[in-house]
This record gives C-alpha cells, structure tokens and sequence, in this order.
C-alpha cells in the first residue's frame, strides 16, 4: 500500500515530468517555426528567383554542401562561387523561354535543441512552359542547422534524387511547412 507521503511524491514527479515534455514539444515547435521564418521561406522564394545572395546569406560560413547524385562537397565559397556562374544563365533561360518555377520542401523529421538542429524531408521542383506543360522532379534532402548570432543558419546540407525514385506521393505524403 502506497502511503499518503509517496502518493504526494508519485504526483510531483509525475507532474513535473508531464510539465518537461510539454516544455519540451513547446521548444521544438517554436524552433520549427523560427527555422521556417528564418531559413525556409526565404531559402523557397531564393530558389524561385535565383537570388544568390539572399540564398547564401542563408547558409553558415563553415558549411558543408553535399551533392550526393554528382558526388561533390562545396565549402561556402565553393558553393557561393558555383551558384555564382550557372544561376543567372538558369534566370536569363528561364525568361527567355517564358518558364515558371516553383519549389517547395516537407518534411519527414525535425529535431532540435534550441541551438542545433536536424531536418529530413523531401523537395519538388516545378517547372511549366510557356505552353503550359508541367515538369515535375523530387528529392530527399537531411540538412543540420545552428543558430549562429541568434539566427538559424544551414550547416550541412545534403540532397539527393535517390535515382529518380522519390515520387509525388512520397513528397504528399510527408509534412508541408506551416
């Protein structure tokens, strides 16, 4: 028989660990939406304009880029040199042959601590001509973040079409951003 003394005991821990996981899912979703505000909006629409600036802003100085379908690692200035030469062409290409772009990201997991985190999810890329035919294709991209200054910013960033076998109902069925 549990004393009145341990029944009081029993509840503050109990109490004091239900108040720790909410604690702890309110952090995560905060950290979910900050990384959003602060890395993810901005990175889409980056993409979608070729804006180079805005989208290396976005990463750390000490990231580490990984190409995983054509097997190379870009420092910052690797990465930033690269974006550099081929995405005006990509923009000018884009105009010339009246194309829409779009991109966008779900997620299959996010973790975080406040400080550091990990996401995994899967990317579509849109593109539709002037006839209004589609082009779509899919990745998986695993990217680790930190904030740095108050800011979250990308660290590692690996993507990868997985030999063309993501599909569109892997990437429905994963979670959009908010």
């Amino acid at each position: 028989m549990v004393s009145s003394k341990n029944h009081a005991m029993i509840r503050k821990i109990l109490l004091v660990a239900i108040i720790t996981l909410i604690n702890v899912a309110a952090h995560a979703q905060t950290d979910q939406q900050t990384i959003d505000i602060q890395v993810w909006k901005p990175f889409t629409k980056a993409i979608m304009t070729q804006d180079v600036e805005t989208f290396i802003q976005l990463h750390s100085k000490d990231v580490i880029r990984v190409e995983r379908d054509s097997k190379q690692v870009f420092n910052y200035d690797q990465y930033k040199a690269a974006m550099e030469k081929s995405w005006p062409g990509w923009k000018r290409s884009m105009a010339r042959d009246g194309l829409t772009y779009t991109f966008e990201l779900r997620f299959l997991e996010r973790i975080s601590n406040g400080e550091q985190a990990f996401e995994v999810g899967y990317f579509k890329n849109e593109t539709v001509n002037a006839k209004g035919e589609k082009q779509l294709s899919f990745g998986q991209f695993h990217v680790a973040l930190r904030k740095e200054n108050g800011t979250w910013k990308i660290l590692v960033d690996s993507d990868s079409d997985n030999n063309r076998s993501i599909t569109e109902a892997m990437f429905l069925s994963a979670k959009p951003m908010e």
